[in-house]
């Protein structure tokens, strides 16, 4: 399947200035900004003091100017645009980092062509998939191709458990390895401190996240829905609630529905160990892909 470049406008671009730009955002994100590479964006997120995810995003180096001024591009959800600058300023008690909003077109592409703009999605290494976030000051025109379904990059997301912005992971209610981003490049535990560290320090090294995000998929004509508030979302293994949905679309082109489902990690080991194993999801019989990515299941640590 050829895909041109597709333009995602619930995601926006935020620039991060200043001298100590690298230095402050390193202490508040999960990721470590400083072995940021260029041509790459790599994912991050600002958590609760409490380790939560509030805002999920990806960071990148600014483009190459004639400046000896430090900057970083972060990459965010429009729908938490407000909330998640007035964060950021509360942690710039010094004001020595400067926020400005881009008026940049995000864009994505699975071959791109060249350009000064085109940054390399590091989340999907492990699928050996090469995505490509692209920034443009001008919107493109024709840069669609009208063979191509308008989703193919939200299916690579769900088939590869990539979940994106406050729609699929929820403000506040999730552990970043609940959403698998340790596997995905987006924390780090060897850079030192950053907001929520200690309390995911303490959920990877006794395995303690008890829930995992996974790709599902089902084929059911019957089924159809136009919001999953509207739909009882729960995944149940004979009549025990081992889960829920988070996210679904159809691909039309083999009429499968594809998603991401938040499963109890206790219950995810039966999957593991039998990959024919199926569940019930609003009447019809729901399966799990674990990328190899996530291969083997985290377990709890025994200490003596």
């Amino acid at each position: 399947m050829s895909q041109e470049n597709l333009y995602l406008e619930n995601r926006k671009v935020l620039k991060v200035s200043g001298l100590n730009c690298v230095v402050f955002l390193n202490n508040i994100l999960t990721s470590d900004i400083s072995k940021l590479k260029p041509l790459e964006t790599i994912p991050a997120a600002l958590l609760s003091p409490q380790g939560k995810v509030l805002y999920d995003m990806l960071v990148s180096l600014d483009f190459p100017k004639h400046t000896d001024e430090k900057s970083i591009l972060i990459e965010y959800d429009l729908f938490c645009e407000d909330v998640l600058i007035k964060k950021l300023n509360m942690y710039n008690l010094r004001k020595e980092v400067k926020f400005e909003k881009t008026n940049y077109y995000v864009y994505v592409s699975i071959n791109p062509k060249s350009s000064e703009n085109s940054l390399r999605d590091k989340r999907f290494s492990n699928a050996s998939i090469n995505i490509n976030r692209i920034y443009y000051k001008k919107k493109p025109i024709n840069c669609i191709n009208k063979n191509c379904p308008s989703n193919w990059y939200d299916l690579i997301r769900y088939k590869n458990c990539v979940p994106e912005g406050t729609k699929e992971i929820e403000t506040n209610t999730t552990l970043p390895m609940e959403i698998n981003f340790d596997l995905l490049g987006g924390i780090s535990f060897e850079k030192g401190c950053f907001i929520g560290q200690e309390v995911n320090a303490r959920v990877k090294y006794k395995g303690l996240v008890k829930r995992k995000y996974v790709p599902v998929h089902f084929k059911n004509k019957n089924f159809s829905f136009s919001n999953l508030d509207k739909v009882d979302n729960k995944i149940f293994l004979e009549t025990q609630n081992i889960g829920e949905v988070i996210t679904l679309l159809l691909n039309k082109e083999d009429d499968i529905w594809y998603g991401i489902a938040k499963i109890k990690l206790s219950q995810l080991y039966l999957f593991e160990e039998n990959n024919k194993l199926e569940c019930d999801f609003c009447g019809s019989k729901i399966k799990i892909n674990f990328p190899k990515y996530m291969l083997p299941l985290p377990r709890k640590i025994k200490t003596s």
